[in-house]
């Protein structure tokens, strides 16, 4: 374990120093301000994604696999509905909010949104929470205060947008929802042993609600958008946190290597 953690330490340091210089002094992929930042934004996270990815291995955590039971899969299709209503469906429909960029523009937007979420995925629950699972295993109290503290975590990360020029009350707004959505991917990480959907999830999230502000306009919330997303919002907390009361302990064990649960096993029988 020391080893593990002196190795996520010298990565960590190394990883942040890049990622900074490359976040500080963006290079220019084209004139198209807009097109510019998808590309490096895309390119970022896409190489943060993979760093993080290659350490989730070194490390020996199950996340790659996928545990098809039914309990599973209600929880990835919750997680999902909630990612599908961030995008301004009544607005679109109802032509008060409009999307006016090219489609190449849009694919990029995609690609951004999908490289988000292998950054943001691979380092908040395929390193940061099983991180943390490992470290306090042993009970569903240490579950549920790991995924509390993942998730909090999570979403206070977003207040960095401040120094960006970001507004207090958008920024606040986004660390908020943003804590819920980590909480529910790393429940849906938990029942499924799936890093990929929490991805898939977390791209059609990022992509639904970065769509209207990016390559478009209008109006996105209306009185029948607030009531179903507060609705929606509502149900699925209520679902997670049961789903979460119910996870036990060989649940969040899957997620480490098989060498080292055999070992776990050996010791408690000595």
């Amino acid at each position: 374990m020391r080893t593990k953690r002196t190795a996520f330490g010298a990565f960590i340091a190394v990883f942040v120093a890049a990622m900074a210089a490359l976040e500080l002094f963006p290079p220019t992929y084209s004139a198209d301000e807009t097109l510019s930042t998808l590309i490096s934004v895309s390119i970022t996270r896409a190489l943060g994604g993979t760093a993080f990815m290659l350490l989730t291995l070194l490390l020996g955590y199950r996340v790659f696999g996928l545990n098809k039971s039914r309990a599973s899969l209600l929880a990835a299709l919750a997680a999902l509905a909630v990612a599908v209503n961030n995008l301004p469906i009544i607005g679109l429909i109802s032509g008060n909010a409009t999307v006016d960029s090219p489609a190449s523009h849009i694919a990029l937007l995609a690609l951004e949104s999908l490289m988000i979420g292998f950054f943001e995925e691979f380092t908040f629950r395929g390193v940061l929470y099983t991180s943390i699972l490992e470290s306090h295993r042993g009970s569903t109290r240490e579950i549920f205060l790991a995924t509390l503290v993942t998730s909090l975590v999570f979403g206070g990360i977003h207040l960095l947008n401040l120094f960006f020029g970001a507004g207090l009350g958008a920024t606040l707004l986004q660390a908020g929802y943003s804590t819920l959505i980590g909480g529910m991917l790393s429940i849906v990480l938990l029942k499924t042993g799936s890093i990929w959907l929490c991805i898939a999830i977390h791209a059609v999230y990022d992509f639904c609600g970065y769509l209207v502000p990016t390559l478009g306009g209008g109006k996105i919330w209306d009185a029948a958008t607030v009531a179903i997303t507060a609705v929606l919002g509502v149900s699925v907390l209520v679902f997670m946190l049961y789903t979460l009361h119910g996870v036990g302990v060989d649940e969040a064990e899957r997620l480490f290597s098989k060498k080292e649960n055999k070992n776990d096993t050996r010791t408690e029988k000595l």
